[in-house]
């Protein structure tokens, strides 16, 4: 049966006495009940609709509240579906209009207290929000020395928000309140002293929250709170990647979704930045329901180093438990053309060994060799040019795996510079240059089929490295056509292949339709893609 709690949602008529209820049931989530007299009374009409349910909340004294299969869950069913209980920019931002998150410049401020926006519409979006109204009332008007680096007065944006639903919405409040925090580990450590340098600091000298406290002496803002919030932020906070910039979300049920290197869901957001969880593969009954905390495309090292630093756990996943990551060798380094891995992945301090050299290396000089190969990437993806990205493959070639984190990465930039940069546009480049970006998209491909069949993960450089392909192959072929190599029949047959890789892209990402998101843009560019090419495929007598 499922168990009753209170739970800080609005409210609902109780279906066994008719009266208004404020508590739920917890194997659902969706019944109100008065007691737990009633819940039993109503339990033989109610279990259909509970175990129908996609997920449960299990718990348990390793992982804290956690969200389990209910029953067997088919690929693609939505298994949730919910807003955000606060909604802000990242903490480490740009100065970004706060009703949108696109950067700003600074030509249009919002009028009640500085806060430059996008215009008037956002203005008008943000007029109730917190960081506008707490400074209107002690004429506060917020002056931003510089529009092209980090701005500190953002680290406070979403904590006041969530802060002042104390007021605004109790429920959510007690909800964001009701999550884990870390806050005893915290206290007393350097990033506890930050906070309250910057987070606690802006807003009780700059914000003026101290007048708030005045004017609303029944509210909590205290440095304990604070604090809490922000440990609550930084262990349970969704970050969402958009275009240009980033925003940060808080989910009631999302958030009890466990990390794993191998989830078995995909997420997207809508326009509002409401998220919908789907099964990214069938579920069995009783499988914890994953998502990833941390990026798919970096190595077993960095993510781990990535995970304990921001939520203090270590995985241990079926892929970091692998020191091949499922054959892909994704981490693998070179000794004298062998392949080095580490003895023990899940150790850190674990030496990396060569079994046919018999060569070991210390892990640290391991990563000290790694971080500084990934310095020198970013500065050549920075620079932008095939000729550097081709040089760093070269160099690199002996040293790393051509799967390694590193070459993959470098990969993915440079397929997508052939065809997109000066020297290189797709209409430009020779044949070998084509056949070259072919090659970069298949191996690409194959090695994300290695690390995630399902393409749950990564579906984002799948659907690219699909989009991708399309081109040479078209290019290609349409050449030969205009060359009078290759009859209109043959050209006809030819165009299927990139027509489908266009499709297989576009099935890829057929739920990102929040076009502020870098999926959703890709879908309306390969949307617009397979409308032009089929348009061409037409006008040559290609049935489609």
């Amino acid at each position: 049966m499922g168990g009753f709690e209170e739970l800080p949602d609005d409210s609902g008529t109780c279906p066994a006495c008719g009266k208004v209820a404020t508590t739920k049931c917890t194997g659902c989530k969706q019944v109100y009940y008065c007691n737990r007299v009633c819940q039993k009374k109503d339990w033989k009409l109610h279990k259909p609709t509970c175990k129908a349910m996609a997920y449960r909340i299990g718990s348990s004294p390793e992982l804290g509240n956690f969200l389990l299969a209910n029953r067997s869950i088919k690929c693609g069913e939505v298994i949730i579906s919910e807003a955000p209980l606060v909604l802000g920019p990242s903490q480490m931002t740009i100065p970004v209009c706060l009703a949108c998150f696109t950067p700003v410049d600074g030509s249009y401020k919002c009028p009640k207290s500085g806060w430059p926006l996008c215009g008037p519409e956002c203005a008008k979006a943000v007029a109730h929000s917190p960081e506008v109204v707490v400074p209107a009332q002690v004429d506060a008007q917020f002056e931003i020395d510089g529009y092209f680096q980090p701005c500190y007065l953002y680290e406070c944006i979403v904590v006041l928000r969530a802060l002042m639903l104390q007021k605004s919405s109790p429920a959510k409040y007690k909800a964001i309140m009701s999550m884990e925090s870390h806050i005893e580990e915290r206290r007393g450590s350097g990033a506890w002293e930050k906070v309250q340098e910057t987070v606690v600091g802006v807003m009780k000298k700059t914000l003026g929250i101290m007048v708030f406290e005045a004017v609303c002496p029944e509210l909590d803002f205290s440095d304990e709170t604070i604090q809490k919030i922000q440990g609550i932020l930084e262990t349970n906070m969704k970050e969402i990647r958009l275009s240009s910039s980033d925003c940060v979300a808080l989910y009631a049920l999302a958030c009890l979704m466990e990390h794993s290197c191998t989830p078995n869901v995909m997420i997207t957001f809508d326009k509002q930045f409401n998220i919908t969880v789907r099964a990214g593969r069938d579920i069995q009954e009783g499988e914890h329901i994953s998502t990833m905390y941390t990026h798919a495309l970096w190595g077993t090292i960095a993510r781990r180093d990535h995970l304990h630093i921001t939520k203090n756990f270590w995985c241990t996943c079926q892929r970091c438990s692998d020191p091949t990551e499922f054959g892909s060798n994704f981490s693998t380094i070179y000794d004298s053309g062998k392949p080095m891995m580490p003895e023990n992945p899940l150790d850190p301090d674990s030496d990396w060994v060569c079994k046919e050299t018999g060569m070991k290396r210390k892990a640290l000089e391991v990563k000290l060799q790694l971080s500084q190969i990934g310095q020198e990437l970013e500065m050549v993806n920075n620079k932008g040019t095939v000729d550097d990205a081709e040089e760093f493959l070269e160099k690199y070639s002996k040293v790393l795996h051509p799967n390694h984190y590193h070459m993959t990465t470098c990969k993915h930039n440079l397929l997508q510079m052939y065809g997109r940069t000066e020297g290189y546009l797709i209409q430009d480049m020779t044949e070998d240059q084509l056949n070259r970006k072919k090659e970069l998209c298949l191996e690409h491909i194959e090695v994300l089929k290695m690390l995630d069949p399902s393409q749950i993960r990564l579906m984002i450089f799948s659907a690219a490295a699909n989009f991708e392909l399309h081109l040479p192959i078209l290019q290609v072929a349409k050449r030969k056509w205009e060359a009078g190599q290759m009859s209109t029949e043959e050209f006809r047959e030819a165009l299927k292949e990139p027509h489908r890789r266009a499709q297989i892209a576009a099935k890829q990402l057929e739920n990102e339709t929040n076009s502020n998101l870098p999926e959703g843009q890709l879908f309306v560019q390969v949307k617009d893609t397979i409308s032009q090419l089929e348009g061409f495929m037409k006008t040559v007598g290609c049935q489609l």
